[in-house]
């Protein structure tokens, strides 16, 4: 340590364990703030300290023990805030500021923010525990968002005022602020779009369309994968680059990820939502394979104001990545990765869960058991590959038994 500037992430996931490998090359000395006992990013990083990364007193209190010269999270909505939070605080390097990431990072502000600026966007209202509120004319189906979760947890569709009620419910359980948001339901391809804004200009990195599960009742709205790259016009790709390039005005961003979800219908295009990150799962794998742009070291540039080369190339196949959900248990292992690797089925994978992990019944990234992502000439070939994949592996906790998958993996919308 001695001599060693000191580097505080937030976050263990896989991608914080792909940041915490670059910051030690950069020759820093790396704390990792996660309250998992043992995350991924744990083998990687020098110290594991257990605390809440949304914890901003706790964060600042270490940072300031530790005479840290960098809080950085890159890969987490809400750490994202606290990093900028500490940041502020101790006259730390951030990517833009603690008002933008404060802004960005909840649901409620972010959609009012993107109304104030024109940015197309489903209606909406927001609505408080315990407030009486109207629909002022939303139609179902609609939408419940939790107004400051990470991902797609406690994200629903609803069909009626009962389901309504029900929703609403269970989204102020998840949310801190006790807040959430109602939105018209689009319907459409969910586009994701990886982005990186150097002087003030966003590049568009990938692109990829959502490969949603067919379940019983509809209501969860989360992907189980993806495929790039999307079907897309010349037109639509248009639009999204100047949607793309909107954001980065409106709010002022000079040099940093970018991921925008959106939905398109047509020619018409609406903003679900955005992040000033890096995609989780397996996105910054991805577009450092397919693309060639080295995201998580990007990403740690843009937090020490350093510039960044962005270059980005055609994609000459499709690629999907996927991620593997189980029934609830205790995780133990998963079997017929090897091979599959081996034989060129699975460009990589990579694992989300540590032997005795609790695996929980959700849908949010923390509750895959892992993620593979394969490559093809055609989507048929990428099918074929994802059934083969579907077949091979299997999971089982940690007494041997076998867990069954969370959802049929069969039936796949490409």
């Amino acid at each position: 340590m001695k001599n060693k500037k000191t580097a505080i992430i937030l976050g263990g996931t896989n991608p914080h364990k792909e940041l915490i490998k670059n910051l030690r090359d950069r020759g820093y000395y790396t704390i990792l703030i996660d309250y998992y006992e043992n995350p991924p990013a744990k083998s990687v990083a020098d110290v594991h300290i257990r605390e809440s990364t949304l914890d901003k007193d706790a964060v600042l209190e270490i940072a300031k023990r530790k005479n840290a010269q960098l809080v950085i999270a890159s890969c987490i909505d809400q750490a994202n805030i606290i990093a900028c939070y500490v940041g502020e605080k101790l006259n730390l390097p951030i990517p833009y500021s603690l008002e933008i990431a404060k802004l960005v990072g909840n649901k409620t502000t972010m959609k009012k923010s993107m109304m104030d600026f024109s940015i197309p966007t489903a209606k909406y209202i927001s609505v408080k525990q315990n407030n009486s509120f109207k629909l002022n004319g939303l139609k179902f189906p609609l939408v419940i968002k939790p107004s400051d979760t990470n991902g797609s947890k406690g994200v629903k569709i609803v069909e009626d005022g009962k389901e309504l009620q029900v929703g609403l419910e269970e989204a102020f359980n998840l949310s801190r602020n006790k807040e959430a948001i109602i939105e018209e339901f689009i319907s459409g391809d969910e586009i994701g779009i990886d982005c990186f804004v150097g002087n003030s200009e966003a590049h568009i990195l990938t692109m990829h369309k959502k490969r949603k599960p067919f379940l019983k009742d509809g209501s969860v709205i989360f992907s189980i994968g993806s495929i790039s790259p999307p079907p897309l016009s010349i037109e639509q790709t248009k639009l999204i680059k100047s949607i793309a390039n909107q954001i980065a005005k409106a709010y002022n961003l000079k040099n940093t990820p970018l991921l925008i979800q959106v939905i398109v219908n047509e020619n018409e295009i609406k903003v679900i939502e955005f992040a000033l990150r890096i995609g989780g799962g397996l996105n910054f794998r991805k577009i450092k394979t397919f693309v060639g742009f080295d995201i998580i070291s990007a990403s740690i540039d843009s937090y020490l104001n350093k510039k960044v080369i962005i270059t980005t190339k055609e994609l000459e196949f499709f690629y999907s990545e996927n991620h593997i959900y189980t029934k609830p248990g205790v995780f133990g292992d998963i079997i017929g990765i090897r091979e599959l690797i081996k034989n060129k089925v699975i460009e990589e994978f990579y694992l989300n869960k540590m032997k005795g992990s609790i695996i929980q019944e959700g849908n949010a990234s923390k509750d895959r058991i892992g993620s593979y992502f394969v490559k093809g000439k055609s989507l048929s070939e990428i099918k074929e590959k994802i059934h083969t994949v579907m077949k091979k592996i299997k999971v089982f906790d940690n007494n041997g038994y076998k867990i069954e998958f969370a959802y049929d993996y069969t039936d796949l919308i490409l």
